[in-house]
């Protein structure tokens, strides 16, 4: 069964732009790119930031959620909270460990290259090409570079991954940069 975003049963309900009553929000996943450009708006004022991100978690417009009660709001910017630093196995109830650095399992299906995937291949970086990205100027460029060489994604197909992928993806991609041979023997070895 694929993973599903929680509905949120608000304890007040709140008036729509149309003038109906909202009693229940579908909260939605936050995609890598559609967070980085929020984050961006938003500035370095995390309350700020959390409220784009809970436009985005909820498709509510600002006037909507303006009218949300204190404790209906600290629901949504949990999710939010979630969405943005837990990885893909933590939403899909699977143990961490219990993925290989070989494949990720997506939260949600990537379409890319004209294939819809659910899990991701891995391959660790040859060292010629952490060379290359060490000479990219920002980390997130970087991080996406090292992201695409990795799981052979084309660097636009990266803002379609759900924010907990990337943060799946980035953890592994930690240890390749990071972690001697001996962490990925230990690893395979049962």
């Amino acid at each position: 069964m694929a993973w599903m975003p929680p509905l949120h049963r608000l304890l007040s309900p709140i008036t729509a732009d149309t003038g109906a009553m909202i009693e229940q929000v579908q909260l939605k996943p936050l995609y890598y790119a559609a967070q980085k450009d929020a984050l961006a708006r938003a500035g370095d004022d995390e309350d700020d930031q959390f409220f784009e991100l809970a436009k985005l978690a909820t498709g509510l417009s600002e006037k909507e959620l303006d009218q949300l009660k204190r404790p209906d709001y600290v629901t949504i910017a949990h999710y939010v909270h979630e969405m943005s630093t837990r990885p893909s196995a933590f939403f899909l109830g699977e143990p961490e460990e219990s993925s290989s650095h070989e494949q990720v399992k997506l939260l949600l299906p990537l379409d890319a290259a004209g294939r819809t995937l659910t899990e991701l291949p891995l391959e660790m970086p040859a060292l010629r090409a952490t060379k290359v990205m060490k000479k990219l100027t920002t980390n997130k460029e970087r991080a996406e570079f090292i992201t695409a060489h990795c799981t052979g994604l084309m660097i636009p197909d990266l803002a379609h991954l759900t924010v907990p992928d990337w943060t799946q993806l980035q953890e592994r991609i930690d240890d390749f940069l990071n972690q001697p041979a001996a962490f990925f023997r230990n690893a395979t070895s049962t």
